[in-house]
Order: structure tokens, then sequence, then C-alpha cells
């Protein structure tokens, strides 16, 4: 079962490709699979080529879009190249063209709805890969043999010029890593001359800001001043110097008034994650160097902080891999950033430790999110069950009873459980936990009023919880609703 398997497709079979991943995985197999897929204009990830590489068995769910589609292509490919495993899974009847045929061809195909097929194929070369190694060397043919004398040679010439480029390098030139970050020296548009000397304000501050941050390194100002007006954008710089980060900013001048924005990039995902616009008169100039430094800072710390929290969770996750609590804890962590692999150690927590309904409730949450309505009541109902029996030994618990109705909704009985937390609410008038579900549930159910009334009470006794409701999903019904526009607007007057 330690064999590891990459999962080939296309964006338009995501539900199929989950599908077969949470069947693979209660199967005990190591899965991988890009949650996101990959858009036709974008660059091929080196995280994709690096797991195709180290898998034992390559698996192409083929469809008519994904052998039309460049990406699939490429990664079967890649696998054909590497001496993978192939298995290609159909889902329908499909036409291979030319440059698939060729790829595939003599390798029999499997039924996507054929569970035992599928898994039979997968044990079957499971079982070769448990045979001695002695057996495999002799099975390499001699072109496998000349590639592989081909492949040494050309990673004794990367390990030599590698040697030499860094021999060459100068001392002085500070290497910049994984975890540290660019900033851009400001871009200037429509300024008179007298302030353009004001632009070096932002980025050098914003760098002295950002190196009082111990998760990050900063690289200093002398490596991104080579960028001035460059014409790359920041992501191709970004990937130039190997950063994780990078920040640009621009200054725009009408009349007395400065306009400032701001945006950072990672490159570890590929995009924009952050952007801010800030005005202001040249009297306010500093004031509004501030802001941008302690906003930008604030940001990184965030981010950086998070990640350096994730990673130690996985650590404590492959020390004590059987550690219910363990695997609890990681796909809390991950609940929003990745989901599939969220929903995977919820359900080695829950195998490991099956009593705690917390673990079913949330793993149906993160169900839902994946669109994978069914086991997320599957998942709820079980919540539900273990929060009931413990609510009859404990009938006073306002946070069993709270649990238990969150546990129907995740399981889809949310008109009982709305007329449950009508019964408690009066009950228990200040409870913050118990409010704020039953605005979730009020507005999942599309009662926009019932969910402002709740919201309303709760800003009573806890206006800070109302700003979980800016980014919580369960809001989406209600989040132009003018009660609700209006109330986020007298929350966040001072």
């Amino acid at each position: 079962m330690s064999l590891g398997i990459f999962i080939s497709y296309s964006r338009e079979d995501q539900r199929q490709a989950l599908g077969l991943l949470q069947m693979l995985r209660r199967e005990g197999y190591n899965v991988w699979i890009d949650q996101e897929a990959i858009p036709g204009a974008s660059i091929w990830s080196d995280e994709i080529v690096q797991n195709i590489k180290s898998c034992d068995i390559f698996l192409a769910l083929l469809s008519e879009s994904s052998v039309s589609s460049p990406n699939v292509a490429k990664e079967i490919g890649l696998a054909a190249e590497n001496g993978k495993i192939i298995l290609p899974i159909e889902i329908g009847t499909v036409v291979l063209p030319g440059r698939l045929e060729y790829a595939l061809a003599g390798i029999q195909r499997t039924n996507y709805h054929n569970e035992e097929a599928i898994l039979h194929a997968i044990a079957k070369q499971a079982a070769k890969s448990d045979e001695p190694q002695e057996v495999h060397k002799h099975r390499k043919t001699r072109k496998q043999r000349i590639r592989q004398r081909v492949m040494l040679g050309s990673v004794l010439v990367i390990i030599l010029a590698g040697i030499f480029l860094l021999m060459s390098r100068n001392s002085s030139e500070k290497e910049i890593t994984s975890n540290s970050v660019i900033v851009l020296p400001f871009v200037t548009m429509n300024l008179d001359q007298d302030s353009i000397h004001n632009l070096d304000v932002f980025s050098d501050a914003i760098l002295k800001r950002l190196s009082t941050l111990t998760t990050l390194n900063s690289a200093g100002p002398t490596i991104s001043a080579a960028y001035r007006d460059s014409r790359l954008n920041a992501l191709a710089i970004a990937r130039e110097l190997k950063a994780r980060y990078i920040v640009e900013g621009f200054v725009r001048k009408h009349s007395d008034v400065d306009f400032v924005s701001v945006r950072i990039f990672d490159l570890k995902k590929g995009g924009e994650m952050w952007e801010q616009f800030y005005r202001g008169n040249i009297r306010e100039l500093f004031d509004t160097r501030e802001r941008v430094c302690e906003d930008v800072f604030d940001c990184l710390r965030d981010i950086s902080g998070s990640e350096q929290e994730l990673q130690v969770l996985e650590k404590n996750v492959h020390d004590h891999p059987e550690n219910a609590a363990a695997n609890a804890a990681l796909a809390k962590a991950l609940i929003g950033n990745d989901n599939i692999r969220s929903l995977y150690y919820y359900q080695k927590a829950i195998k490991a430790d099956s009593s705690i309904e917390s673990y079913y409730i949330n793993a149906g949450i993160v169900a839902d999110r994946l669109k994978e309505s069914g086991l997320a009541h599957e998942f709820g109902r079980a919540g539900a069950a273990i929060a009931s029996k413990k609510l009859r030994a404990h009938p006073d618990s306002m946070d069993l009873a709270t649990t238990y109705c969150i546990a129907l909704d995740v399981s889809g009985d949310m008109a009982i459980s709305g007329h449950l937390y009508d019964s408690l609410m009066r009950i228990y008038p200040t409870a913050t936990r118990l409010f704020f579900n039953a605005a979730c549930n009020f507005s999942r159910q599309g009662e926009a009023e019932k969910a402002m009334d709740v919201l309303e009470k709760l800003r009573s006794f806890a206006p800070g919880k109302l700003q979980e409701t800016r980014s919580d999903p369960d809001f989406d019904n209600i989040r132009m609703y003018p009660r609700y526009i209006k109330l986020m607007a007298a929350t966040s007057t001072p």
C-alpha cells in the first residue's frame, strides 16, 4: 500500500477525479492530485513534474475533454518518458488523438465506473513492486539503459555547472531563498520631477520594516534596484530571482492628491495574493508610508507565520501518523487552502479515534466545499449521532446542543436544526457560537430576514464576531442584502 499514485485529469473531470482520489485513499494508497488543475495558458508546474517522476503508478483519467488537453498530453508523455506504469481509466467512450495513441498503445484501459477492475489493476502492479530488485533490473531494455546513462551524464554536467556558478558568484551577494521577499522600487506615474525622489521612501521603508520579520528573508535594495523600470512583470522577476514573494507599488498624482497602490504576489501560487489602495496629499506622505509599511508587514507576517505553523503540524503528523489529534490539527489548518488534503487528514483522524463528533462535522464541511454533498451528509449524520448520545448524558450542555445543530446542518437536515436553533436562542440569549451558527443556517436556507435578525442580536453582545461573516461562504446568500450592508457599515464605524 506504500505505492505512490499520480492522477492526471482535466478541469472538466474534477468531480470524477476527486471520487477516484477518495476511493484510493480509503484503500490506503498514497495519492497525489493537482486540486486546481492547470489552465491551458499556465506555466507547467515544477511540483507536477516532480510528482510524476516520483510516482510508482500513473493514472490517466481519459475523457473527451482530457484527451484534447495539452497539459494532460504533457503529463502522459512525461510519465512514458520516465518509464512509469500507466493505467488509463476511461470516462465513457474515448477516441485517442495521435499524440496519445502512441504513448498508450498496447495498454489495457479500465472503465471509471468499474472500481473493482481499477483496484485489481493497481494491486497487480503493487504485487510486482514487491518482487526482488534484481528481477526489475533484468527487465530494463537496452533503450532504457542508454537513457539512464545519458541522464546520469546530464546530471553530472549540471552539477559541475552549478559548482562553477557557485564558485564564480560574488561572495558579497545575498543568496535569495524560497522564503524570501523582494520589494521593487515603486513605479512613478504622472509625477513631477521633484516628487520622484519620494518614491524610494516607500520601498526602502518597507524593506526596513520587513527586515525585522524572522520568518522571511528580505533581499537587499541593491538586488531589486536592478529591476527599476524593468519590462518584466512581478512574477517573472520573482521567478528569475527565485523569490517566493514580491512587492510592487505605483504612485500616481492628480492635482495635490497622491494615489498609492501596493500589490503582493506569491510565486508559489502563481498570482496576486494581496492589494491595497491609499490616497492622500504631499503633507500626508509619511503617514501614508507608515500605513503601507504596516499593512505589508502584517500581511506577510500572517502568511509566513501560518506556513511555519503548518510545517510544525506536518512534522507532528509525520512523527505521530496514527495520532488522531495531530491529524485533526493539520486538517483544520488546511481548510480553505488545500481542502483535498484537509479531508484526507480528517479521515485519518476519524480512523484513529471515531468518538470525536467535531472530526466528522469538520470533515463534512470540507466535503461540502469540495461539492461532495453525499459524503458531507454521511459525515454529518455520524457526527449528529455521536453528539446526540453525549447530549443525552449531559442535557444541560449548551455547547453540545449547538454542536448537535451544526451536525444536523452538515447532514442536510437544516430545517430541523433551524427549529432547534430558535428554541436554544431563547434559552441562551447571549451564546456567541450558538447565534453565529444559527445565522449561518438561516442564510444557507435563503431566510435572509431571519439571518439578519440573528446577526443584529449578535452585534449587541459580540460585535467582533460579525467580521467572520465577511469571508464565511455560508453568508454568500445575504452578502449583498441591504440590511447586511448597512449592519456591516455600522459595525465598522468606530
